[in-house]
């Protein structure tokens, strides 16, 4: 009886410290950098329009000293582009509406075509080619 007494001890004993070690303690997450994702699907026939706009929004963002984001033509799936911006300042970067950087690509991109109008009319129509798009964010592991 008494052996059967000291193993329950020693079950429990090594139930409460177990359960001590995988109790979850607050950590964040060390050397990962942010990216925001979108994945556009254009309409049929308007990939030589769509390239042009693109060239137009790069140069935006060379004159304006802004990181633009890397560009991935999909060959698979339902989308025909996929859009990779780095978040510089980490989630934080998600809490702007229009950030500074945004404000300095959309002023280049209006010096670029003349006028906030024109600018504009360029906005809406790349906005006129979109089928469906979606929009992501990933956390990446850095070495």
């Amino acid at each position: 009886m008494k052996s059967l007494f000291l193993v329950i001890a020693i079950v429990m004993a090594l139930s409460i410290t177990s359960q001590a070690q995988d109790e979850p303690q607050a950590s964040k997450f060390e050397n990962v950098s942010y990216h925001s994702i979108v994945k556009i699907d254009f309409q049929p026939g308007t990939y030589a329009r769509i390239q042009e706009i693109m060239k137009d929004f790069m140069a935006a963002g060379e004159a304006a000293a802004v990181k633009g984001p890397e560009v991935y033509w999909l060959m698979t799936g339902d989308y025909d582009v996929m859009f990779v911006w780095t978040l510089q300042g980490g989630t934080a970067d998600l809490e702007w509406n229009w950030s500074p950087d945004d404000i300095k690509w959309w002023s280049a991109l209006v010096e670029q075509q003349g006028s906030e109008e024109k600018a504009k009319e360029l906005r809406k129509e790349w906005a006129s080619y979109i089928v469906k798009s979606n929009h992501e964010i990933a956390r990446k592991q850095l070495e």
